[in-house]
């Protein structure tokens, strides 16, 4: 133990005049791990946040939700048998002002009871001293009140105190909305919120959603009494009470939080996954920065081993030192991901609505400390080994000139490759315990591996190749060829380093367009600004004329639509098919009361059949319809079933005739569609969109208000920016988080090209010795890594790809799959730029080196 602890002694001893050296590792393991602090540290305090205020979050201790109507009596009193109970209520409706300016807001309706909020507070500056909401929202004088986002009164022109107009009904605004203390858990809404009295809402003549999928919710929340027991026990109590009708949805606080925080959790492990693709690119700068260091120090070590040091006293020596600057990088780290976690919580819980105020996770450092030490030693071991069994014969070799490489034998002794495996397989499982989705690390896993063996094998695959060539006669090339496939050169590593931190650029930007592309650029380019339903066929033709007149528009399109329920597939009851726990999202839709249904006798020119056959366009037998293809998927609906349809209190049996895929971006389309006469026997009306120029949206905002004041036109176009504003905000933190691994991804390139510096003054003085110029040697080295670079950018675009779209298919994102050639061209013309100026910066003393001062210092 004395010994090992002299050794130790003199390690740190002889550290003091190289700490310079170690810049490279420094920054790798400081970036790389502060990356995976910091997210995995804000991931860590929201989820806490939201499940440890839950019943604050959601508004009660219990929620009862249903979409189709209030609460009867009966249920309202066995509601309010259980605690204090508030009654709340979400829609969607126009908001248009009062003067004939035909401005208009697209609201987010919330109304609310005297009862409201059962926890936590609303914000507002008017609710002071004792005003409530119930104050602020009453009936005076015929008029209700009304506490408002303040973007409304921008829209419609209005100050505080300023009236509006909702379906004919005269609101006040009597405060400006702060936040909801549930805004969190409700999710997001389209529009603009509002907050009015239930009176209020329910005086409106037409409270029906004005567009199917704007669903009206009716919620009720209950603060339990002191003895009735934790949601635990009455959950399930309330559930048997309910179960005749399964309309009614009941969530406890984890319930409703589980959603909220599952979401983040996904956000949270993708950018966890981005952190650790940082930390192990950077892993790759760790190894090349001990090999350099190792490389430097070859003469001390030969010397060592000359006079009796044995290997392991080398071992000793040198991982002592690498385990200290190691451990300084990840302390670094550390408080890089504290200081942004600090700084990044208050910011977020603003955006979310969430209480974060600034703490430091302790879990969450000590998680990423265990990240930094596992890559550390895996990387750096084996330039470790290398050092370990450098021969003393090496003291008598020009340093620069060779490097002792491990034989390839070697590197299955159980003492080299045990003790890597060992650090990788403790990698994994700690990426496993942090995301808990085996699926997802296990995925990422192979990714990494494959990438690994795929850049090493084709950096040595490009030196054979280049080494099997004739002897080019142009002997600028011939040089640069040499220089790639010559004994030590840092080629492979080089392609291995650069390619997978442009790999996992692609892999982050590709994601990132298509999913702009998804949201932003068809809401922008192809979805309509307004849409309105129930228009008669002479509102239609009045409505076109009038647009066409004001030569605003790009496009009016119009299609006859009737509303009707899907009550039975194949003779079962939807109710029960409601049940199934894997329906989600549309599919639940479609089950879930009225929906909009059209007939046409031709297919739409943007579908496309995927199952069945479409009917001719004079069909005129038994009724058929068309339905979306992901939903009849989902729902186990296929060409020859049959569904029940009820409208205006009949039913209607008709025949699934085809499936077809669409894009309701891209034209009008309904999840249902029927041949012509199926629903000849029932009053239709017409839906419309309008794709107002680019500009003047407000224009015809004002002019159809103006113009059609009792007709709804409802600005989706706005409402899908916002939800695309939402998409851009998180691919933003993505990203930034990404650009944290090129940034790692830099300092893996130059700590590459200073691996080999040595060998490059080397090069220069050997052929400045030979007559060549200053001139000469930069075209050479620029041509190597001029073509290292183009190599490496090649693999990095296929392995790239490759990883978005197994990310997009195995994660069964809904989103097309597209590659920009110009974003690939970037790429490639970036990395040769990129590895020519990084080159040029860390060899930049080679080419300085005078022959006769070099050859004078060899001695």
């Amino acid at each position: 133990m004395n010994r090992l602890i002299d050794w130790m002694r003199v390690a740190v001893v002889d550290l003091r005049g190289d700490l310079r050296r170690f810049g490279i590792l420094l920054a790798c393991l400081a970036l790389g791990v502060g990356t995976i602090a910091g997210v995995s540290s804000v991931g860590s305090a929201l989820k806490d946040a939201i499940l440890h205020n839950a019943n604050v979050l959601m508004g009660g201790d219990l929620q009862i939700n249903r979409a189709d109507r209030r609460a009867e009596p009966d249920e309202l009193s066995y509601f309010q048998s259980l605690g204090t109970v508030t009654e709340t209520i979400s829609s969607n409706s126009r908001a248009d002002a009062m003067d004939d300016s035909g401005n208009t807001a697209f609201l987010d309706i919330y109304a609310v009871d005297a009862n409201y909020p059962l926890y936590g507070n609303v914000t507002s500056p008017q609710l002071t001293g004792s005003t409530t909401i119930a104050d602020l929202l009453v009936n005076k004088n015929g008029v209700y009140g009304a506490i408002v986002d303040p973007v409304i009164l921008d829209r419609l022109g209005l100050d505080l105190g300023g009236h509006f107009k909702v379906n004919g009904t005269e609101f006040e605004v009597r405060g400006l909305l702060g936040s909801l203390p549930n805004n969190a858990l409700r999710g997001f809404h389209l529009g603009l919120t509002a907050v009015m009295s239930i009176e209020g809402e329910q005086a409106n003549p037409n409270t029906r959603p004005p567009l199917p999928g704007l669903l009206t919710q009716y919620s009720y929340k209950i603060k339990l009494n002191p003895g009735q027991g934790d949601y635990t026990l009455v959950k399930p109590e309330v559930e048997e009470h309910l179960k005749a009708d399964p309309e009614w949805k009941v969530q406890s606080p984890y319930d409703a939080a589980g959603t909220l925080s599952h979401f983040y959790d996904l956000f949270i492990q993708f950018l966890l996954i981005v952190g650790l693709s940082s930390l192990l690119v950077g892993g790759v700068g760790i190894s090349n920065a001990v090999s350099a260091y190792i490389g430097e120090r070859q003469r001390a070590i030969a010397t060592l081993r000359s006079l009796g040091a044995t290997g392991a006293r080398v071992m000793v020596h040198f991982f002592t030192q690498v385990g200290i600057m190691s451990l300084v990088g990840i302390a670094l780290g550390l408080v890089i991901g504290a200081v942004l976690t600090i700084i990044a919580l208050p910011i977020l819980g603003r955006i979310l609505a969430v209480d974060l105020p600034p703490s430091i996770q302790w879990p969450a450092l000590g998680t990423a400390l265990l990240f930094g030490v596992l890559a550390a030693f895996a990387f750096s071991y084996l330039p470790l080994v290398r050092a370990q069994k450098l021969r003393p014969a090496m003291l008598f070799r020009t340093v620069g000139t060779s490097v002792q490489n491990i034989k390839t034998r070697e590197y299955l002794e159980p003492g080299v490759v045990l003790p890597i495996l060992i650090a990788g397989l403790a990698i994994f499982g700690l990426a496993w315990w942090t995301t808990n989705n085996l699926a997802l690390v296990g995925y990422y896993a192979i990714g990494v591996i494959g990438a690994f063996l795929l850049l090493s094998l084709a950096g040595r695959a490009l030196q054979w190749g280049l080494r099997a060539l004739p002897p080019l006669p142009n002997a600028t090339l011939r040089n640069a060829f040499r220089g790639i496939y010559r004994p030590g050169s840092p080629a492979p590593v080089v392609i291995m380093s650069l390619g997978l931190g442009l790999a996992m650029l692609l892999v982050i930007v590709i994601l990132s367009v298509n999913l702009r592309d998804r949201l932003m650029n068809q809401v922008q380019n192809d979805a309509p600004t307004f849409v309105a339903t129930d228009l008669f066929d002479d509102e239609v033709v009045d409505i076109g004329d009038f647009l066409n007149s004001t030569g605003q528009i790009t496009e009016y399109q119009h299609s006859p639509m009737i509303r009707a329920a899907i009550t039975k597939i194949n003779g079962t009851d939807t109710a029960q098919i409601r049940k199934r726990a894997d329906l989600t999202g549309e599919a639940i839709y479609m089950l879930t009361g009225e929906i909009l249904m059209t007939w046409r006798p031709d297919l739409p020119a943007d579908s496309k059949v995927t199952a069945g056959a479409w009917w001719p366009a004079d069909y005129s037998g038994p009724p058929l319809v068309s339905v979306r293809d992901k939903d009849a998927n989902d729902l186990g609906i296929k060409p020859g079933d049959t569904l029940e349809l009820t409208l205006f209190g009949e039913t209607l049996e008709v025949k699934v005739a085809n499936l077809r895929q669409f894009e309701f971006q891209s034209g009008l389309n309904f999840l249902v569609t029927a041949s012509p006469g199926t629903f000849a026997d029932f009053p239709g009306t017409n839906l419309a969109t309008i794709k107002a120029a680019k500009g003047h949206e407000k224009d015809v905002e004002r002019a159809l208000a103006r113009k059609y004041p009792d007709i709804t036109f409802l600005p989706v176009g706005e409402a899908l920016d916002q939800a695309a504003g939402i998409v851009g905000q998180l691919s933003t933190a993505v990203n930034i988080v990404g650009a944290l691994a090129v940034v790692n991804g830099l300092f893996v390139l130059a700590g590459t090209m200073a691996a080999g510096r040595k060998q490059r003054e080397a090069d220069a003085v050997v052929n400045k010795v030979l007559g060549s110029t200053r001139g000469d040697v930069v075209k050479v080295f620029a041509t190597e890594y001029a073509l290292l670079g183009a190599f490496a950018a090649l693999l990095a675009s296929i392995v790239g790809i490759a990883g978005a779209y197994a990310v997009i298919k195995g994660a069964k994102m809904d989103v097309g799959f597209a590659i920009n050639p110009t974003l690939i061209l970037t790429v490639l013309v970036g990395s040769v730029v990129l590895t020519n100026l990084t080159g040029a910066l860390t060899t930049w003393s080679a080419l300085s080196t005078k022959p006769a001062q070099y050859l004078r210092a060899l001695g």
